[in-house]
Parts: structure tokens; sequence; C-alpha cells
């Protein structure tokens, strides 16, 4: 099958996703899981992404992310899923495709899809039965926006130098949860727990499966 060419814009806020190839398990202890994300921080710092949102479930990802320059994000994401994936050949002693082919990506304009966006991500767990509430899923975004808890890593910088980096940027629009930093978070959790997936799901079209050029989703007047 030919591959369509990725849509490209600057200055743009992605939904990208993937999951294990044949939907394995990626992600199967504590180790795997912190793994990642000093891979992800380590690759935050080189290619200066925004990531506000994200969650590792143990066979898939979802990453929101802002990206100043088009063509950095294949390169992160390139540089991600391969480091992964050879500390997971080197793990687990196995070999061939770990990831379901190409991540996928849609490129975020519509601001009530944007505020919807976060939340959905962050109620993975609770809708795969993994944990009672988004807060008992240590990996995610969740714990920052609703309790202020920085999800910090360790990781290595550009030297190689061990450093400890603060994985989530704070997304512009949790400002518009409340006056004061205790009103957003209030805001946040009631958000979150109310939140319909069904609806949500198919609000954000999160349900079609499509091939080739991300979707571009985009204000509707």
């Amino acid at each position: 099958m030919v591959r369509l060419p990725r849509l490209k814009i600057n200055n743009a806020l992605h939904h990208v996703f993937n999951r294990g190839n044949q939907k394995q398990v990626v992600f199967h202890d504590d180790q795997d899981f912190e793994t990642f994300l000093s891979i992800v921080a380590h690759y935050k710092l080189k290619y200066k992404l925004k990531l506000y949102h994200l969650c590792p479930m143990p066979n898939h990802f979802h990453f929101e992310l802002y990206i100043e320059k088009a063509e950095v994000l294949p390169k992160a994401m390139k540089d991600i899923t391969l480091t992964y994936t050879n500390y997971y050949h080197r793990k687990y002693n196995t070999i061939g495709q770990l990831w379901q082919g190409r991540y996928k990506n849609m490129i975020i304009e519509n601001e009530e899809y944007v505020d919807k966006l976060g939340g959905y991500i962050e109620r993975n767990p609770v809708r795969a039965g993994l944990v009672a509430y988004s807060g008992e899923w240590r990996w995610s975004s969740y714990n920052f926006y609703a309790y202020g808890k920085q999800l910090r890593v360790l990781t290595t910088d550009l030297t190689g130098e061990k450093i400890w980096v603060d994985l989530i940027d704070e997304d512009p629009r949790y400002k518009y949860f409340g006056k004061t930093l205790i009103e957003r978070q209030e805001n946040y959790r009631k958000f979150i727990t109310e939140m319909n997936d069904e609806e949500i799901r198919k609000e954000l079209k999160l349900e079609e499966k499509k091939r080739g050029r991300p979707r571009r989703i985009e204000n509707i007047s």
C-alpha cells in the first residue's frame, strides 16, 4: 500500500497515538513504563516538545503534543518508538515489529475538541478497568492537573548526564478551569469524573479507522 505524505503544519497541536503490533502488550511492568517515560523525557528535551497530556497503557499510548516545527514530530516519534523497541527486544529476547505500523496523528484546531481530548486520554485506564479512577494510574498526566503533582522522570540529557525532568507542560487551556489553582484542580477533577466516555469517543471521532494522512480537526463556524 502506498503511504500518503504526512500533513505538516507548524505551531500545531497534535493527538498522537500508537499501539502494539496486533494489539500486543508492550508495557508489562513498572520498569517498562518507567523506561518508556524516560525515553520520552529525553527526546522531549532533544526536540523541544511541549507535552500537555499523555497516558501509556499496557498495549498502547496517547500523547497530546504542541509542535512548533512540523518536521520535528516524525523524527521525535521515530526516535521514541525505536529506542523503546530496542530496549524491549533486549529485555524480553524478542525480535520483529513491536508497534502497529506508523504512529497515528490528528492535528487539532477545534477548541472544544481540545478541551475534551486531554480528559479522554487520561480516562483510558478507567475505561479499560485497570483502575477505579484516573488518579490511581501513576503513568498519566491526570494528577498534574487534578492535584498539582508533576510527573518527574529520571533521564539523560543531551550530554549523557542523569537529570530529573518535569514531563508535563501545562495545557494553556487549563487556566479556564478556574481563577485559582485550587479551583482549577477541583473543576478539573469534576470535569473528568463526569465525562461520558461513549459520547466523547463519538464526538472526538476516535471510533473511526482511517489510513494515510492524519485527520485535521478544525474549528467549525
